[in-house]
């Protein structure tokens, strides 16, 4: 744990953020948006010293490896108008993408009671009118409302996520954040039935952002 002062972490993120911005490329974060995103890290910082929400704290690292790695999708979203975050934990891609997204309807999802109320009160912090939470196990959770999936850092993704593909509909698409080795591991499960689309998450070749969608009939 560091023992540097809260705010001292918090001017390192700011400078950290900025500089993940521009190695991920991502374009378009207003000033107001980085200050959400300050707001929520200073939040998360607070909430992780009695509940365990990440154990990536540290400015630098979590400026990349939570903040610009979930925004990087943002340029998948495309024309969804609705999109759920299976096992959304601190709020990530879910928090980052409302953020960058106000015309997105953001629904994180998480089992975890004391992660969801985490979540709640990020929302009403950042004043999020475009996100919600549902408390729920994502086996029985109707995903039918939502044009987009995501997840990034779901436990037994490798067990869950094929289940969760056999469930979508044809309108429907799936974007997943994650190394190569579980995108392998998927596409040999999934590929008769999906498309498949990997695009590397700038700057770490180990990333991807992965578009799932259905084979037409």
């Amino acid at each position: 744990m560091s023992n540097r002062a809260p705010q001292d972490r918090i001017e390192e993120f700011v400078t950290a953020l900025t500089s993940a911005l521009a190695a991920y490329q991502i374009d378009g974060v207003s000033e107001a948006q980085q200050a959400q995103l300050v707001a929520h890290y200073r939040m998360m910082l607070a909430w992780n010293r009695r509940t365990n929400l990440t154990r990536i704290t540290e400015p630098d690292e979590a400026a990349r490896l939570h903040y610009a790695d979930s925004l990087a999708g943002g340029r998948f979203v495309g024309a969804a108008q609705t999109l759920l975050d299976i096992g959304s934990g601190a709020g990530f891609p879910a928090i980052p993408l409302a953020v960058l997204r106000p015309d997105l309807r953001v629904t994180a999802l998480e089992a975890n009671q004391k992660k969801s109320l985490f979540l709640a009160e990020a929302r009403d912090a950042l004043g999020l009118a475009n996100f919600d939470i549902k408390t729920a196990r994502v086996e029985s959770f109707d995903l039918s409302a939502f044009d987009l999936l995501t997840s990034r850092a779901l436990d037994r993704a490798e067990e869950i996520l094929p289940k969760v593909a056999e469930r979508m509909s044809a309108r429907q698409r799936f974007m997943l954040y994650c190394a190569t080795e579980l995108l392998d591991k998927l596409t040999a499960r999934l590929a008769a039935d999906f498309t498949i689309q990997a695009h590397p998450i700038t700057p770490s070749a180990a990333r991807r952002v992965a578009i799932f969608a259905r084979r037409s009939a």
